[in-house]
């Protein structure tokens, strides 16, 4: 029979697994090859090749700035829990902004 203290640990643990994703940004690569993105921490700046048309999740527990070696863009904000995609252009975006659903960068006015 389980103590009610294995049973506290347990649920403990699997709750902190669950909440895990949530201190991560989402990237989705929608750029025609691989990508290694950096995440700016302050002392620490860890980088994650994704491939392209793959998705990865980076590791920001308190936000982070985010960049890419495409030639075409620059650092992006970001905090925990969030989408950012790299579009076709090449360019950081959160999901859902213009230029992440236009393959040709941002929309005309």
């Amino acid at each position: 029979m389980m103590t009610f203290a294995k049973a506290a640990v347990l649920a403990l643990g699997a709750t902190a697994f669950a909440a895990a994703p949530a201190l991560a940004v989402t990237v989705a690569n929608k750029f025609d090859k691989a990508v290694e993105v950096t995440a700016d921490l302050g002392t620490e700046e860890p980088k994650t090749t994704i491939e392209a048309g793959k998705s990865a999740q980076i590791n920001c527990p308190g936000g982070c700035e985010l960049r890419v070696n495409t030639g075409n863009s620059y650092g992006l904000a970001a905090t925990s829990g969030q989408s950012v995609e790299i579009g076709k252009d090449g360019m950081l975006v959160h999901a859902g902004d213009a230029q992440a659903s236009n393959d040709k960068g941002a929309k005309s006015k």
